[in-house]
């Protein structure tokens, strides 16, 4: 019987080297994640720069097990640009996100990634189908609004006051946290306003409902009595009676622009009385239409000035660019709050889609959790909303809100959903946040490079050519395979011959540097263990000895041929026996 020593290591090496002998995951330059109680070890699969200040992470629990997709977007960067991205440009009805980033790609706004957002009217609740497909909660596209934030009598989950909103504004900051809704129109030669109901929905009698192009220029305006069904159920129901009606037509002025967080000015072009309420938009800019005794004032030719912003705790209101809410405050300040615990949507084991700020509101994070499984990555179990915050704070995430999951959960990368849906094609949603590069066009000039490895752990002797990635000066991946690449390393950790990298014989860690055009970038590398490597005498005389075989459970000293491990104090070494 012949014993042959291949390696010897420190303690902290042991679990890698079980792995590597036998088969497991490598433990090297694991990441760990406090989730309550426990750590988690999270091993980084991708790690990618996709665009300008944008990165793509895909993160692995094996032992939860979940799958985890992050896409982080530094808003400090100048050619990124958040946008909300609505179905078909219409308030009403679901697209997929891979169709609207098609839809919306040009030269200098390409997309490099998305989510969906709001929660949305479906067929089990009390406004369908008149609301078929609108959102709940805010929601604001390039400044103007397509739907408000349901106040006042379709006041959502408790109001934005609990659920939070998720907004930009102009100059690329993010305020995601609870706030109060206010929208509203006046006179210009007037200080009294008057509250509207909603945006682009229906209304009932006695209030305000203002209507834009998201509405449709052709569609009819929706008033709506709220009644019960023969099974004593409250509906929305369209009233047909109405004959008090008043539609006011508007134009914005000239120089005049949609935004939230500042007056926007128009003139009344046409009014009409007596109605019954479901006139079109047409060609005008706004129309704010009521009945039931909810007067009207206004004729034709008056200034009216328009108002919606949120002030934000702090008394913070923002000049809103874009904005989209989901159903609860589940992070503020790095702290978990109640609403992770007092719902069952936010509590139940789930997919999930959140969005999240760092503390100076200039890093979104885009999460997505699945629970399914991977056709590649395997099972994931899906996680409660706590659960996702954890993971969210382990990334500097500062302020979070939770939007929908189920079958709507899902991430789009470079015109592909990256994530496994609960359903075997990802389904078409209402809206969501679409991250694009705004970089001049057509720059194919290599300014920088990066491994595409979050991660590089290897067995001594083992062989790797890494695959590079190549960035004009703006951050956009413009090849994601260099070829041209020459590689050098530390001394110790192995050899480098051209595109090609051999580990060591001894454990060791240092960097791996490529260079192409007289540009580089250095990556660290781990060198464990492994056959090939240099035989190193273990001093065992003054140690306890124990040996593990191959399913590495503890054993006698082994006689019988095979693979083991034998550890004296401190030291390890794999030997095989033949």
């Amino acid at each position: 019987m012949d014993c042959y020593i291949i390696s010897q290591m420190n303690t902290r090496f042991l679990l890698s080297l079980l792995s590597i002998a036998f088969g497991f995951t490598s433990l090297v330059n694991a990441e760990e994640i406090q989730i309550g109680e426990k750590q988690y070890k999270a091993e980084r699969l991708i790690e990618r720069k996709i665009g300008p200040g944008t990165t793509y992470i895909r993160l692995r629990l094996p032992d939860y097990p979940l799958n985890v997709n992050l896409v982080t977007v530094d808003l400090n960067n100048p050619y990124n640009r958040i946008e909300t991205t609505i179905a078909n440009e219409s308030a009403k009805g679901t697209e997929s996100l891979v169709t609207a980033a098609r839809r919306q790609d040009s030269d200098a706004h390409h997309p490099l990634a998305a989510a969906n957002a709001n929660f949305w009217v479906v067929g089990s609740q009390k406004e369908y189908p008149l609301y078929a497909g609108i959102t709940r909660n805010a929601s604001v596209r390039n400044g103007k609004m397509v739907t408000e934030s349901n106040k006042n009598k379709e006041k959502w989950d408790g109001g934005t006051e609990r659920t939070g909103v998720v907004t930009v504004s102009y100059d690329k900051t993010l305020n995601i946290d609870y706030c109060t809704p206010t929208l509203c129109f006046r006179d210009a030669s007037s200080s009294k306003e008057k509250n509207i109901q909603t945006c682009n929905k229906g209304f009932q009698a006695k209030a305000y409902a203002m209507y834009n192009s998201f509405y449709g220029r052709d569609r009819e305006f929706m008033p709506y009595a709220e009644v019960k069904d023969a099974n004593g159920n409250k509906k929305f129901q369209l009233k047909e009676d109405v004959t008090d009606g008043i539609e006011v037509y508007l134009t914005m002025d000239e120089g005049e622009k949609w935004t939230g967080g500042d007056d926007i000015k128009f003139t009344v072009k046409e009014v009409k009385k007596n109605t019954n309420a479901r006139g079109k938009l047409g060609d005008y800019d706004l129309a704010i239409v009521s009945f039931g005794g909810a007067n009207q004032t206004l004729k034709e030719g008056d200034p009216v000035i328009l108002k919606y912003y949120w002030t934000f705790d702090g008394n913070i209101t923002p000049v809103v660019e874009q904005a989209i809410g989901g159903n609860a405050m589940v992070m503020r300040h790095g702290e978990l709050t109640d609403h992770n615990y007092n719902e069952d949507y936010n509590s139940m084991v789930y997919s999930r889609t959140a969005y999240g700020c760092s503390e100076d509101g200039k890093t979104l994070y885009m999460l997505v959790i699945d629970k399914s499984t991977d056709p590649v990555y395997g099972k994931s179990a899906g996680c409660s909303t706590a659960v996702m915050c954890e993971i969210a704070r382990h990334f500097g995430c500062y302020n979070m809100s939770n939007f929908d999951a189920g079958g709507s959960a899902e991430l789009m990368v470079d015109f592909a959903i990256v994530n496994k849906t609960t359903e075997s094609t990802p389904r078409n949603v209402a809206n969501g946040w679409m991250v694009f590069s705004i970089a001049p066009e057509g720059d194919k000039t290599l300014a920088s490079i990066e491994f595409d490895h979050p991660v590089i752990s290897l067995s001594a002797g083992e062989s790797f050519t890494p695959v590079i990635l190549g960035y004009n000066q703006y951050g956009e991946l413009i090849n994601n395979n260099v070829t041209d690449f020459v590689l050098s390393c530390d001394p110790g950790i192995g050899k480098c011959n051209g595109k090609a990298f051999t580990a060591g014989k001894v454990p060791a860690s240092g960097l791996l540097t490529a260079t192409v055009n007289g540009i580089s970038v250095s990556k660290a590398v781990d060198v464990a263990g492994g056959s090939g490597v240099e035989e190193i005498p273990l001093d065992i005389k003054s140690e306890v000895v124990e040996y593990y075989n191959i399913s590495g459970v503890r054993c006698v000293k082994p006689e019988t041929p095979g693979i083991y491990i034998r550890r004296a104090g401190n030291k390890v070494e794999k030997i095989i026996i033949n």
